[in-house]
């Protein structure tokens, strides 16, 4: 199996690390900016490209995963699909909702995989949670907030993700964590309310409540021009108890509870926590090309539905 990254900054560099640790798994990367993924790599057995399209043209890939800032995802999705590539991408899917469809519209019509690495979606605690939710152990919920909060990423490449044209501000690309498992979980909302902060002096916020058939869930996130340690934790309460992620621990009705972590719990190097994940959802998709399946767990519609909700979010949302 062998994988071309496309990418190799703060995610791709996450991404990287857990191919190296994946057996039978061979990798190439295209980055414009050669000599700093050369030094990140610090192996000349692995190819690494200026170019994206001649790194798909010269070596012989079964994948490829893009790692690169969202404004670039569909064109580049669309070409490799097009080249009979299967893909795993960044979220958000895209920068729109038209520009997700365009993506899937290539896989349908190339018969190739498609796979949006939504990793919250992988990650223990989020998996726990759902598993309670699910077998109703502790009851209906009854209210659930989770909330993702980080200083502003000022390290991106040329300061893309502060540049709302090229990451969607922190509605799309750091909220849409919280929102894409929300209705993961819990499928459409029957109504939704939320206010707006737009992106100001570095400083970005979105908060917003999901109404559901007896319950309500409420995601918050936000970037902040001060030096806040990134945090994201949840609090599930439900008829006969609560779930609460904080700090690293997860805890039901007051219990410290253990669930086991994926490979990929190292320091990331940018906003975002250690937790485990990536590798699972890797190998998650690198199993669904090995065995011919969908990629039923993120399906594309899915994923196309994250954005279309952030997108209803800010048409509606109370302005601030």
């Amino acid at each position: 199996m062998k994988v071309g990254l496309i990418g190799i900054g703060g995610m791709g560099n996450v991404h990287f690390n857990c191919y190296k640790k994946m057996e039978g798994v061979e990798i190439a990367v295209a980055d414009i900016r050669v000599d700093m993924a050369k030094e990140k790599i610090k192996d000349d057995s692995i190819p690494v490209y200026a170019s994206y399209e001649e790194m798909i043209e010269r070596e012989e890939l079964d994948f490829v995963d893009i790692c690169t800032p969202s404004y670039m995802h569909a064109d580049m999705a669309v070409y490799a699909l097009e080249h009979g590539l299967h893909v795993l991408c960044e979220k958000p899917m895209s920068i729109n909702s038209s520009e997700a469809q365009r993506m899937i519209d290539a896989s349908e019509e190339n018969s190739k995989l498609l796979m949006i690495a939504h990793v919250v979606r992988f990650m223990s605690p989020y998996v726990y949670l759902k598993s309670v939710i699910d077998s109703c152990e502790l009851g209906k919920p009854v209210h659930v907030i989770m909330h993702r909060l980080s200083e502003a990423p000022k390290w991106s490449w040329e300061n893309w993700m502060l540049v709302p044209e090229h990451s969607g501000g922190v509605a799309l690309d750091l909220s849409i964590h919280d929102i894409d498992y929300t209705q993961y979980v819990f499928g459409k909302p029957e109504s939704i309310q939320a206010t707006y902060h737009d992106l100001k002096d570095n400083s970005n916020h979105v908060s917003t409540t999901f109404s559901y058939d007896g319950f309500s869930v409420e995601t918050v996130g936000g970037w902040f021009n001060a030096s806040i340690p990134f945090r994201a934790e949840y609090l599930a309460v439900f008829e006969r108890g609560y779930v609460e992620s904080k700090g690293g621990k997860i805890t039901k009705n007051g219990k410290e509870v253990t669930v086991t972590a994926g490979e990929t719990s190292e320091d990331t190097g940018i906003n975002l926590s250690g937790a485990d994940g990536y590798a699972d959802e890797i190998a998650y998709f690198i199993d669904c090309i090995k065995s011919g399946r969908q990629p039923m767990r993120v399906t594309p519609e899915s994923s196309k539905y994250s954005v279309e909700l952030v997108e209803e979010i800010l048409k509606t949302a109370k302005k601030v």
